[in-house]
């Protein structure tokens, strides 16, 4: 996209930003009246998540075309991760607790989001907040209350997965928690936000395309009692998928 054409739709980005606020703050607020009156639950967790990802999808023009989330209970999904935009639509598709980055609690309405909804907010610097992190996705599946994680820890543009971090299989394979692998494909690789990409660069040039296309796939339900086995094929999984998608 020309520096033109992102000038002339500039204000449909400003547009969408604003209803991000807006939806943001309105359902933030509801959760925490919800939380304070009738207490924390499954339900109020799929609301304020599902409400505000489903949302941001219409408003934002992102438009996916998925399979079926395979029927199981408990279990943590793990997508590859592209952008931003990945955590809208996890969000909008498959509404569970997340696990993402400290710093989301700067976000305008991260901190209180994240209380309403259950969310893990973790500080990969601090080896106590990672210990901290595993036992909480524990307890939060052990609880029937599904958790979302990007097993890469940080975007990358693909074409297929970089290397999982370990932790989190961990805690699955020795609480024989299923994975659910998730494959996440936009039609136009300069979807993904990577390298040294600006926050507000990249979210003029996104925000102001009319729409965007993305692909989603869910893989089945892998069980292992060895993690490095559960990591593997979780990743062959989202690579075979997103390989497949992709026609390669």
């Amino acid at each position: 996209m020309n520096i033109f054409r992102i000038i002339f739709l500039a204000p449909l980005a400003l547009i969408r930003l604003l209803f991000v606020v807006l939806v943001s703050a309105y359902v933030t607020i509801v959760g925490w009246f919800w939380l304070k009156t009738k207490g924390f639950s499954r339900s109020l967790q799929q609301w304020v998540i599902g409400t505000w990802g489903r949302s941001i999808l219409f408003v934002c023009g992102i438009k996916t075309d998925q399979n079926e989330l395979p029927q199981t209970q408990n279990f943590i999904l793990m997508p590859n991760h592209r952008s931003y935009i990945d955590i809208f639509i996890v969000a909008g598709l498959t509404p569970a607790a997340m696990v993402g980055k400290a710093e989301l609690a700067k976000w305008p309405f991260g901190a209180l989001g994240a209380k309403v909804t259950n969310s893990i907010l973790v500080n990969r610097k601090d080896p106590k907040s990672l210990v901290l992190t595993m036992k909480r996705i524990k307890e939060s599946v052990e609880n029937g209350m599904p958790v979302i994680l990007f097993p890469e820890g940080t975007t990358y543009k693909g074409p297929l997965t970089k290397k999982f971090k370990n932790g989190s299989f961990k805690i699955a394979a020795d609480s024989q928690i299923p994975v659910i692998p998730m494959a996440i494909n936009f039609e136009d690789v300069n979807d993904a936000w990577v390298d040294k990409d600006t926050f507000v660069g990249h979210f003029f040039r996104q925000l102001s395309k009319p729409v965007t296309r993305v692909t989603i796939r869910y893989g089945k339900p892998l069980v292992e009692s060895n993690y490095k086995t559960l990591q593997e094929k979780t990743k062959k999984e989202i690579d075979d998928m997103l390989a497949t998608i992709q026609g390669v």
